[in-house]
């Protein structure tokens, strides 16, 4: 299949279906990313997922958040891959399958997706594999929707940043309600005093080396404990950094070898950054030692109330 767009679409509706992003193109992004050339063409069929999902009205009831959004919405190129679809629910009924196959029903632009094995998560979420097939590919991913909380600020509404493959597409980008970069920051950091994946302490360091509003950041970390009842603990958080991890199979995986990094210096330089965590005011104090009783609900929603106008791109 040739690489224009234009000539890619004629040449596919002459043989009676929908294109598909050349080999070639995908290849060529996988050689930028330094990554297998399967894990590269996962990352655009994702894209279409999100197309997919736009083109029902689906996305507008959804929050992107998780790995996908870190390397679509905010750091590009300089991210790693990803392999998942993650959002916080934002007006989906509490069992979407039934939207989400009436969506994967037909082919989109050249790729069938279905839903298979959707199950419940321990921390209230809704989950499923997407299997996917296209002329030159197929495979899976994970897909989950988070339920157990509402996002602490309105999403903003994003196009990704530009990439190699952009151009090759059948479609035009869509834009995507996102988490605001301050709340995926706080929900970041709280992945990491909870579980502390490399992936975990990968992207907080990518978070690192952006621009954001730290007391917001801080304030949101504490309030996303306290959703979990749990108690905001910024050292135990920058100890992790400050540490890292003996090894780093995963990232090396969805990087490429090539852009192989000191990581454990990286996230100790995170850590440091991060260092205003620890400069609590007196009411995320009272944040913190409410994270059992759960009291002050609507003084929290009250702070935040200024922080609810301002919606620029994660970028």
């Amino acid at each position: 299949m040739e690489d224009h767009p234009e000539r890619c679409r004629r040449t596919a509706l002459r043989r009676g279906g929908d294109p598909v992003i050349p080999r070639t193109v995908a290849n060529r992004f996988a050689n930028r990313m330094g990554v297998d050339l399967h894990i590269a063409q996962q990352e655009v069929v994702l894209l279409y997922a999100l197309d997919a999902l736009a083109a029902r009205g689906i996305v507008d009831r959804l929050i992107f958040k998780g790995g996908t959004y870190v390397r679509m919405m905010v750091t590009g190129d300089a991210g790693r891959l990803s392999e998942d679809l993650d959002f916080t629910n934002n007006g989906l009924p509490e069992d979407p399958q039934s939207l989400l196959d009436a969506a994967f029903e037909a082919p989109h632009f050249g790729v069938q997706f279905r839903v298979v094995e959707p199950y419940r998560t321990t921390a209230r979420n809704w989950a499923c594999g997407v299997e996917y097939g296209h002329e030159w590919d197929r495979g899976r991913f994970r897909f989950e929707i988070s339920y157990r909380e509402r996002a602490f600020l309105p999403p903003g509404r994003w196009k990704p940043l530009d990439q190699l493959y952009f151009p090759a597409l059948p479609f035009s980008v869509p834009e995507i309600p996102s988490l605001r970069l301050e709340e995926a920051i706080a929900e970041k950091l709280r992945a990491i005093q909870q579980r502390a994946t490399e992936r975990d302490l990968y992207d907080a360091a990518r978070y690192g080396q952006k621009g954001f509003d730290q007391d917001l950041v801080r304030l949101l970390a504490v309030g996303k404990l306290w959703n979990d009842r749990q108690a905001f603990d910024p050292e135990a958080i920058l100890r992790t950094l400050s540490q890292g991890r003996k090894e780093w199979p995963d990232l090396e995986r969805l990087i490429g070898r090539a852009r192989r990094q000191n990581w454990n210096r990286l996230t100790a330089e995170t850590a440091q950054r991060f260092a205003f965590l620890r400069d609590l005011t007196r009411f995320e104090q009272d944040l913190v030692l409410d994270a059992r009783k759960h009291q002050l609900r609507s003084k929290l929603d009250e702070t935040l109330l200024p922080f609810d106008r301002e919606r620029r791109p994660p970028r």
